[in-house]
């Protein structure tokens, strides 16, 4: 995607977002998109109604969840936090590995549900983009 010819305030918004620490994409993501009167089979057909004709806030959202598993803050509690906080979730385990495991089981779900999107979908060729 050429950005040069994208419109000025559409490019920056994608480089605030780009630069977006990946918790903060995280905590925003599950604030928005989880809660725990839907069961994750209504997250995922949710997710997968809106795969059908655009990926691009899924692979955000999957890239974010891959570093922040792959890196999880330091801080005693703090995943635990993120998940009964800001996804409003209860978790059998509620310590930090049970959260853990939980957002690999939502990176999981993330990505089977990109993969599984059609074509036509709209999406990035890598997130974060390059060339912005």
């Amino acid at each position: 995607m050429d950005f040069s010819r994208m419109p000025e305030h559409f490019r920056q918004r994608l480089e605030e977002l780009a630069a977006e620490p990946p918790l903060e994409t995280v905590r925003l993501f599950l604030g928005t998109e989880f809660d725990d009167d839907g069961g994750l089979d209504q997250i995922r057909a949710r997710f997968t109604r809106e795969a059908q004709y655009n990926i691009r806030s899924h692979q955000r959202d999957l890239w974010a969840l891959e570093r922040v598993i792959a890196d999880p803050p330091a801080e005693p509690g703090a995943l635990s936090r993120l998940v009964a906080w800001d996804a409003n979730w209860v978790l059998d385990d509620p310590s930090d590995a049970g959260a853990l495991a939980f957002l690999r089981e939502v990176a999981k779900m993330l990505r089977e549900v990109i993969e599984a999107a059609p074509p036509a979908a709209e999406r990035w060729s890598e997130w974060p983009p390059a060339g912005l």
